[in-house]
């Protein structure tokens, strides 16, 4: 066979991670999660609380505050957030 006509090798190169340089990497994403770990967090407990509180008037109540909840989920939440 020729040597050209085979594939060539490509050359794997290894990198080596230490702590540090993990622990370095970890600290500027956690940076730039944070903002958005907080907005998904709020909003799902903005409807907990509302669920609790009107849980207290009675049935009726919070069958409709569930309704008008997944109605803003789908109308207003949705949208902004794509």
């Amino acid at each position: 066979m020729e040597e050209k006509n085979l594939p060539k090798r490509e050359e794997k190169i290894w990198k080596v991670v230490t702590r540090a340089a993990f622990l370095e990497e970890l600290k500027k994403l956690s940076f730039l999660a944070a903002p958005m770990v907080a907005v998904t967090v709020s909003q799902y407990l903005m409807q907990v609380v509302s669920m609790i509180m009107v849980g207290h008037l009675g049935q009726l109540s919070i069958s409709s505050l569930s309704i008008a909840t997944s109605f803003t989920n789908v109308t207003g939440f949705s949208p902004l957030s794509a």
